[in-house]
């Protein structure tokens, strides 16, 4: 009897024969839903955040179903009056996206190293080199990490904690969660020691779709040597083209080119990534990340992009609130001016509470300012009044009563509606 495939079995059959984007692996993490027609051999992973299914990369199916599982996720979304948007995908998404007739925003371009031309010879990379030999002579050695052990896990999960702890910006979510040690059996990673000490670490997943690795994540102490990142691609770059692969990708450089836009005006996008990369530099520090991939001097350069459906404005919100897991205002904050982000809500309860007091306060001190609201409660209750607990039995007098308060109450609430829609 034929063994069923069970769905993780197929995802992962289909991020070995068709994961092309280097976030693909990123689908595997925990956390995820997914998006899994039966009649596409292709899935969708996705978070859910106010309202926006913001999926990771490109969907992981073949190039030739690419257009059909992005149009029946689209149409997933709308039966369930979510909007959508893929964030970190690839040029040939990018593409296919604007074919099908929704919006695809240039974020940034994505470095690659062609690894059976590249040479970290001549000018272009005469920094990098640079960097590279000095770590060497200060007697940095680097060797992939294959066999794990608890002690060297120990010390990468400090590594990452000291990464974090000395970065200007907040720790993130969504695809800039650190997690090195998530699916690590699909992984390269790569270590490098200074006498005798874990300085660094650096992870890399496959793309094998395009014989691709890519950079995840880059980690290393605030003390460590300098050239200690720089040595670490390249020992990954000798490796990966050692082992045949044909790509080494550096991960997206945000905002780089995205001032220029190949499928679309997006002028207030534009602006806003102008602003970033000079006004909010001192957060993300933008410029010195993509001066830092620079300076390897790439074979080539590929855009990036987020595509959505609908409002700018409202799949805006739905792919920052999946980047800022402690809330939006944590994204334009420093660190050490993180405490501002409970300001708001504590000036609205102040302000709540002052109101409460100052109501309480004036309908003590000045009774007849609460006349209407008075008058109003009892004319209700006398609507409510039995005909037996009133001073005359007779039922016209009865009737006549209650239509009195009723044209009150009516009334009032007439003059309240008529002076709102006034304002």
């Amino acid at each position: 009897m034929e063994r069923t495939e069970t769905a993780s079995e197929r995802r992962l059959r289909l991020l070995d024969t068709h994961g092309y984007n280097g976030l693909a692996l990123l689908t595997m993490y925990d956390g995820w839903r997914y998006f899994e027609p039966p009649e596409i051999d292709g899935f969708v992973a996705f978070e859910l955040h106010r309202g926006v299914a913001v999926a990771c990369g490109d969907p992981v199916c073949s190039e030739a179903n690419l257009s059909a599982l992005m149009a029946r996720f689209a149409e997933y979304c709308a039966a369930r009056t979510w909007r959508f948007a893929f964030v970190g995908t690839s040029a040939r998404v990018g593409r296919v996206a604007a074919q099908l007739g929704y919006q695809a925003v240039k974020v940034g371009e994505e470095p690659f190293f062609d690894l059976q031309k590249y040479s970290l010879s001549g000018k272009a990379a005469k920094k990098a080199r640079s960097a590279i030999n000095l770590a060497r002579r200060s007697g940095i050695t680097v060797e992939e990490y294959r066999e794990a052990t608890p002690a060297i896990d120990t010390e990468i999960a400090q590594i990452a904690q000291d990464w974090l702890n000395h970065r200007n910006a907040p720790p993130m979510g969504f695809l800039l969660r650190s997690r090195p040690f998530a699916r690590r059996e699909r992984k390269r990673t790569f270590i490098a020691w200074h006498e005798g000490r874990l300085v660094g670490a650096m992870t890399c997943a496959p793309a094998p779709a395009r014989g691709l690795l890519y950079v995840e994540e880059q980690l290393r102490r605030s003390d460590a040597p300098y050239g200690t990142t720089e040595l670490l691609i390249d020992a990954a770059r000798e490796q990966a083209r050692a082992d045949g692969l044909k790509l080494l990708s550096l991960g997206t450089s945000p905002l780089q080119g995205a001032t220029t836009q190949p499928y679309g005006r997006f002028r207030i996008l534009r602006t806003m990534f102008s602003v970033l990369t000079t006004r909010w530099n001192f957060i993300y520090s933008f410029r010195s990340l993509n001066h830092y991939k620079k300076k390897f001097a790439p074979t080539f350069w590929e855009d990036s992009f987020i595509v959505y459906s609908g409002a700018l404005a409202l799949a805006a919100v739905g792919i920052v609130t999946a980047f800022a897991p402690d809330g939006i205002p944590s994204l334009v904050l420093p660190k050490k001016m993180q405490w501002l982000r409970f300001v708001p809500a504590v000036l609205v309860w102040s302000a709540a509470t002052a109101g409460v007091v100052a109501t309480g306060f004036a309908a003590w001190a000045f009774p007849e300012l609460t006349m209407p609201l008075r008058v109003t409660i009892h004319h209700l209750l006398f609507v409510r009044t039995p005909a037996d607990l009133m001073f005359d039995r007779t039922q016209g007098a009865v009737a006549a009563h209650r239509l009195i308060s009723l044209v009150v109450v009516l009334g009032l609430g007439g003059l309240l509606v008529q002076r709102r829609a006034r304002a």
